[in-house]
């Protein structure tokens, strides 16, 4: 063999190594981003739990204190103590 085919197939072996062991690299970083994604999906579900259970007393205190309101702003009309004249 020519001393130019050695070095040929020397720089193909480690390419093919240098990708092989790059590849292996992408396959792991995948992964963790996977279960990082599947670890932030849970927290937000949580999220949207909790939000979901404060919202509940929080619309019903809003509904109370509106209606609390209205009827403190309400005030009776004065009795006439006159007849209106035409």
């Amino acid at each position: 063999m020519d001393l130019l085919q050695i070095a040929l197939i020397f720089l193909i072996l480690l390419l093919a190594s240098f990708l092989t062991f790059t590849g292996i690299q992408v396959f792991f970083i995948l992964r963790d981003l996977h279960l990082a994604l599947k670890r932030l999906n849970k927290v937000l579900e949580t999220g949207g739990e909790i939000a979901e259970d404060i919202e509940k007393p929080v619309s019903v205190a809003s509904k109370l204190i509106s209606a609390l309101g209205k009827r403190i702003h309400s005030k009776p009309k004065p009795k006439r103590f006159y007849k209106k004249v035409l």
